[in-house]
């Protein structure tokens, strides 16, 4: 149990990165989706 403040920490960190790089990934998708031209895209 002594190094349980390590271990929550790297959880914390490996999901908090995890999240940031979705995120960033899915703003960046919506981004690029935005200066597409409506024909090309297909799921429209």
């Amino acid at each position: 149990m002594d190094d349980i403040g390590f271990i929550l920490t790297t959880y914390l960190v490996t999901f908090g990165s995890v999240a940031l790089l979705a995120w960033r990934v899915i703003s960046r998708g919506r981004s690029l989706a935005r200066q597409l031209p409506d024909e090309d895209k297909p799921w429209i």
